[in-house]
């Protein structure tokens, strides 16, 4: 049972209750009250974002990447300069733990001590969202507010304290992921049951109503990845993939059967193609499958086994870094053509985390000095962030001499 914005799911008692009462002609003052609060609750949500338009490749001036050196959160120009500290002490978790809003201009963080966190990326104050820790976060795609969960239950917040904090999903039921539709209409999420192994997948409209069970998701164990990445969005807003275990569906906002996605061995970290057609994901041996939308098919692009698959921005081609004996390698291949282009691999290094530069001329990666090679005195066990020409003109150009965790944006 859902609920819209800012009322607690009621007992099964308390309905019981009440609706014995709503029988006798008596009450009539709860039936009054009950009347009222069921016009508020299709009356009263969240003001609804908008989409903003941006332009697909920003002015290279606009580009900052963001990185965690340890326990602080960085910034910097794609060429590496104007380094500044965003915020300290972030704490530790399995994936990057912060999130950047699509506008460019906040990053949302989780503070080791201290709560839900936001700070401008121009300049400016942090600003406190939450005193506990959150699990997950997801942006308004007009950069206005996020939702998160805290204690289980799902919130959405503004930044600008021009409505209150609304309460999307309470009531004791464990609720994980929320994540906004890119066209803004819809938000999703995922609510427990009473069964530990089963999940009910939930669409709402950005207003808090229209609460629908779309169907169910069953993880492939009781580990509770907080990651922003297991509801994930198609670019059209049509459909979202739940990959938190195995078979992974997709749902649709029209409704009906869920589509199985995924024909290799154990499919996982599905990524969507740029214009939604088509995805990525890997199987149990970590290599690349190809996947159409449409289920029409599903096709073997490595043999080999690989990891941080990405798209490119602009064209058919995905960046991963391929794992080749000990060593490991930053691979381009061609979708179509599955012709490979190797960038890296001559140095000693692991390499991990590519991530595109938004004119899809580039890449971010991170590296570390591989176990049991031989260090030159100079060079520290972190070897930082290094940016690579995609077409392999020149060799790559090292920015940083730490950092982990990257995502490249644009300030717009």
């Amino acid at each position: 049972m859902g609920q819209p914005f800012g009322y607690p799911a009621a007992t099964e008692v308390g309905i019981r209750g009440s609706w014995s009462c709503w029988a006798n002609w008596g009450c009539s003052f709860v039936r009054t009250t009950w009347l009222s609060l069921v016009v508020l609750l299709f009356m009263v949500g969240c003001r609804p974002p908008q989409v903003p338009q941006y332009e697909a490749t920003p002015p290279a001036s606009a580009v900052r990447i963001a990185y965690v050196d340890g326990e602080s959160l960085n910034i910097m120009q794609v060429d590496g300069t104007d380094i500044a500290l965003l915020a300290p002490n972030l704490q530790p978790t399995e994936c990057a733990p912060y999130y950047v809003s699509p506008d460019g201009r906040w990053v949302a963080y989780q503070h080791a001590e201290e709560g839900l966190w936001v700070v401008p990326t121009t300049a400016g104050d942090p600003i406190r969202l939450s005193d506990g820790s959150v699990g997950s976060v997801s942006w308004f795609p007009d950069s206005t507010g996020v939702v998160y969960t805290l204690n289980d239950d799902v919130y959405a917040q503004w930044l600008d304290g021009s409505q209150p904090t609304q309460a999307l999903a309470v009531g004791g039921r464990r609720y994980l992921f929320p994540t906004w539709s890119p066209d803004g209409k819809y938000i999703a999420f995922l609510e427990s049951t009473s069964d530990q192994n089963v999940f009910n997948v939930i669409l709402i409209q950005s207003d808090g109503t229209g609460w629908r069970t779309l169907g169910t998701t069953a993880p492939g164990s009781p580990e509770r990845r907080l990651c922003p990445d297991i509801v994930a969005w198609s670019p059209d807003s049509t459909r979202f993939l739940v990959d938190w275990g195995d078979p992974v569906f997709a749902f649709y906002v029209t409704g009906g059967s869920p589509a199985h996605i995924g024909a290799g061995p154990v499919p996982s970290r599905h990524v969507w193609g740029p214009d939604g057609r088509s995805l990525i994901y890997q199987d149990e041996f970590s290599r690349l499958w190809l996947a159409k939308a449409d289920t029409s098919e599903d096709r073997l692009l490595t043999d080999f086994p690989i990891s941080d698959p990405v798209w490119s921005p602009l064209d058919g081609h995905i960046a991963y870094i391929a794992q080749r004996g000990e060593g490991t390698t930053l691979e381009i291949i061609n979708v179509e053509t599955g012709e490979i282009r190797s960038l890296t691999g001559a140095d000693n290094y692991v390499e991990s985390s590519p991530r595109w530069v938004l004119d899809g001329n580039s890449l971010i990666i991170a590296r570390q000095v591989s176990q049991g090679q031989s260090t030159p005195r100079t060079e520290p066990i972190s070897a930082g962030i290094w940016r690579v020409p995609a077409d392999g003109s020149s060799r790559p150009q090292r920015l940083t001499r730490a950092g982990a965790a990257i995502q490249v944006f644009a300030i717009r």
